[in-house]
């Protein structure tokens, strides 16, 4: 019973070093020794029987998966992951552009400075705003007209004059 209970230790110390590595900035190197110890508590498995090998190998190809997948959905939440990735700051409505400036402008002709692929950046007067092409894309120059709102981003058509030209 005592060389079961060393590889199990091998294995808690694999699984150990792998946690491990979610909170300490270690560039993977202490994952891969996790690796290792895991690999070599399985060589030891397979010494003591071909059975007990295969259902430690079985057990460890499913185990680590998993662990991986919930490694990566709760990594975030570890000091190393707040520290690289903050979380999305919170929008308020005060942090939104209103939505009466961006009213005003429906009705109105101005001139794409972009090419609408649909999005791009159109000029009304002095007031330059991030367009949306309502079909299709809108060359550079062209005369556009604002024709409504959609998420915050005023929506636009070829003007009708230059339809005609």
């Amino acid at each position: 019973m005592g060389d079961w209970m060393g590889i199990l230790l091998l294995y808690l110390l694999g699984s150990a070093l792998l946690i491990l590595e979610l909170f300490l900035p270690a560039y993977g190197l202490i994952g891969l020794i996790g690796l290792g110890v895991l690999g070599f508590g399985l060589y030891e498995a397979f010494l003591r029987s071909q059975m007990a090998g295969m259902i430690s190998l079985v057990a460890v190809l499913i185990l680590l998966p998993v662990g991986l997948v919930i490694s990566v959905k709760h990594w975030h939440r570890t000091p190393v992951g707040r520290r690289i990735s903050p979380p999305n700051p919170e929008l308020t409505e005060q942090d939104r552009m209103p939505l009466s400036d961006l009213e005003a402008l429906i009705g109105k002709t101005g001139r794409a400075i972009t090419m609408l692929r649909p999005v791009g950046t159109c000029q009304f007067g002095d007031r330059r705003v991030e367009c949306k092409a309502e079909h299709a894309m809108i060359a550079k120059d062209s005369e556009i007209e604002a024709i409504g709102l959609a998420d915050r981003t005023v929506v636009v058509r070829m003007s009708t004059r230059n339809a005609t030209a």
